[in-house]
């Protein structure tokens, strides 16, 4: 297939365009400045606004018109950000000030509470010990996501890449968790996590939502990311009939970026 044909190229941050929770290295933010230059990039992650950023804008010295290229949905698909900023040039610690909020698919306060108790029990249910320390929030409200990460957000990588490398562990959490709460979607997030959404609204609902947005048909995208297979996060992308390209990591990445260029 023709990669080069499609007009907008979509990514997940975590394990394909960086480490998890790592900033990206000057290699991958070098090549994503010279696909704005030809493509419209958009990034979709489990992770906040905040997030993206500390994570990925901070790391990417682009002029306001590369960033009329980008879009950025954070928290799975459940919001969608846009560069509408009219402005000169911005450094990297202004950029959050040009980008408006298109959409917000918030759960309520009190679903929220119900999902946070439900991870709680499905821990318990699961026969897993809690790790004894953590490093940040073991569960984060996201407004419009409910995050469990295992040993907290903030963990070193190599712990989060030993605690469950098969997926196994994360695989029976979101097993027993789906049937305490059916009305909202559960999936693997980042290498410990499980993200907690509305039904239906997910990375696939994000990419509808980027398509009606920019006027640019699903056969004309391609996803990059780590996480297509059935209970991953990224694999409602794939059912939602985008081609897709599963990765093992930022450097699988940063070849497909060089294809395209």
């Amino acid at each position: 297939m023709n990669y080069q044909e499609k007009e907008l190229i979509i990514f997940d941050l975590d394990g394909t365009l960086a480490d998890s929770k790592a900033p990206l290295d000057n290699d991958m933010a070098d090549l994503v400045i010279k696909l704005l230059e030809r493509k419209k990039v958009a990034v979709i992650s489990g992770g906040t606004f905040s997030q993206f950023e500390k994570q990925f804008l901070s790391n990417l010295p682009a002029s306001t018109d590369l960033l009329k290229n980008l879009f950025l949905l954070p928290t799975t698909g459940t919001r969608l950000y846009a560069w509408r900023d009219s402005g000169i040039e911005k450094n990297s610690a202004e950029l959050s000030a040009g980008w408006h909020q298109d959409y917000s698919e918030n759960i309520s306060p009190e679903d929220r509470n119900n999902i946070i108790k439900s991870i709680n029990e499905t821990w318990e249910e699961a026969g897993y010990r809690l790790p004894e320390q953590i490093f940040g929030e073991r569960i984060e409200d996201r407004e419009s996501q409910v995050t469990f990460s295992a040993l907290g957000q903030e963990a070193p990588l190599d712990l989060k890449k030993a605690w469950d490398p098969d997926k196994s562990k994360r695989q029976r959490i979101v097993s027993i968790l789906k049937d305490k709460i059916p009305h909202f979607d559960v999936s693997m997030g980042g290498s410990t996590s499980v993200d907690v959404t509305m039904r239906g609204v997910n990375k696939a609902y994000g990419v509808n939502k980027l398509s009606d947005f920019l006027k640019i048909p699903i056969d004309k995208m391609l996803f990059i990311g780590d996480e297509i297979i059935p209970s991953g996060n990224d694999y409602s992308v794939k059912e939602a009939g985008v081609d897709c390209i599963n990765v093992s990591g930022k450097r699988e990445t940063e070849e497909i970026i060089k294809e395209l260029l």
